[in-house]
C-alpha cells in the first residue's frame, strides 16, 4: 500500500464512535483513491480548510504524531467515554487537548498516558 494511502487508513482507525466523522471520510476516501489522491491531502489541501475534529487528526496523523480520541482515551482508561469527559478529562491538571469541541476531543498519545501512568 502506498504512503498516501496508508495515511488514510491510519486516519480510519480514529474515527471509531463518531460515526459522522467515519461517513464524511470514507466519502472522501471514495472520491480520491480512485484518483491516485490521498484524502488526507485532499481534505489538508483545500482552501480553507477548517481546524475541526477530522482535519486535527489528520494533520497528527500527516505530521507523524500518535493522536488518541475522546474513545481511544476512554478504552486506555477502561472507562465509558462520558465518563472519561465528565470526571477524567475534566481534572484541572489533564493534558489539554489539541482539539475539543462537544464530545469530540483529540490529544497526543504520549501526553494520556503519561497521566494515565501517574494517576493510574
Amino acid at each position: 500500500m502506498s504512503e498516501p494511502f496508508a495515511l488514510d487508513f491510519a486516519v480510519l482507525e480514529h474515527l471509531r464512535g463518531y460515526p459522522e466523522e467515519l461517513h464524511r471520510y470514507a466519502n472522501l476516501m471514495k472520491q480520491t483513491h480512485p484518483r491516485g489522491m490521498s484524502a488526507v491531502e485532499f481534505l489538508l489541501g483545500r482552501a480553507g480548510a477548517q481546524d475541526g475534529f477530522l482535519e486535527t487528526i489528520c494533520r497528527m496523523i500527516k505530521g507523524g504524531e500518535a493522536a488518541v480520541t475522546a474513545v481511544e482515551a476512554a478504552d486506555l482508561a477502561g472507562v465509558p467515554p462520558r465518563a472519561f469527559l465528565e470526571d477524567i478529562a475534566a481534572h484541572p491538571d489533564f493534558p489539554a487537548p489539541v482539539f475539543r469541541r462537544e464530545h469530540r476531543a483529540v490529544w497526543r498519545k504520549q501526553d494520556i498516558e503519561q497521566y494515565l501512568q501517574a494517576h493510574g
